[in-house]
């Protein structure tokens, strides 16, 4: 009995085998051995595939997808997040330098479609914290300067031929310094009915700071706050509407 059990087992290998090299991966790279989870003939779930270069992790419908180390065959390697066959997410990217003259090249942080964005998956953070703040807009001008363009902006009053224009402006009364430091501030609050900018120059990143504002409503002043992290070096705008 054991031993036709044996004969039945080695007998069964060969299938196996067979559906495992059945078991489609839609990477070019990594055709060859697949040994894992398969649906319809397709690589699913957790697996190794093996061709030029070699993955081991999750897949979906044939491409890697989830989490999962790929090996090139130059020895650099990426492990992180997936998504159809692209870094996506968080993950690290291990470039060997095959020339010896420079180190490796080790890219870690976030990834969109394949491609790096960045240390962090959003570069800055905005903490609205008083509510006549209408909208507070973010962007990164370049990645070589220290300097932030604050331009904040009264939808309601400034303007001619409005029933608020005789309002004043915001005008920014205070910054209070979480994390980082500027060492000049620079103010221009003529240009502009209905805006005040401001620049802030030598910022040490990443700083973390909470703006205040001074605006009129009705017959008395108020203040209104926003905090804004910016997590990257480089040149930013920053555009602050508030509701007076």
């Amino acid at each position: 009995m054991k031993k036709q059990f044996l004969l039945l087992l080695i007998s069964c290998i060969p299938v196996l085998n067979m559906l495992a090299q059945n078991c489609a991966v839609n990477i070019d790279s990594l055709k060859g051995k697949y040994d894992g989870n398969c649906n319809k003939g397709i690589a699913n779930g957790k697996g190794t595939a093996t061709g030029v270069d070699s993955y081991t992790g999750d897949f979906k419908n044939g491409y890697p997808d989830g989490q999962g180390k790929y090996v090139w065959r130059n020895g650099s390697t990426y492990v992180g997040s997936w998504k159809n066959g692209f870094f996506e997410g968080e993950g690290t990217l291990h470039k060997m330098n095959l020339d010896n003259t420079d180190s490796d090249i080790v890219l870690n942080g976030f990834w969109k479609k394949g491609k790096y964005i960045g240390k962090y998956e959003k570069p800055y953070l905005v903490h609205t914290l008083t509510n006549n703040i209408t909208d507070v807009s973010v962007r990164k001008l370049n990645s070589h300067g220290s300097e932030v363009t604050l331009n904040v902006k009264s939808i309601t009053g400034g303007g001619s031929n409005n029933e608020y224009e005789h309002l004043p402006k915001p005008t920014l009364v205070g910054i209070q310094q979480i994390e980082g430091r500027f060492e000049q501030q620079v103010a221009d609050e003529s240009s502009s009915l209905m805006s005040n900018r401001y620049i802030l120059r030598n910022i040490t990143y990443p700083f973390y700071a909470i703006f205040s504002f001074e605006t009129k409503n009705d017959t008395k002043f108020d203040v209104e706050r926003v905090g804004v992290e910016l997590l990257e070096d480089g040149n930013w705008y920053m555009q602050i509407n508030i509701d007076n």
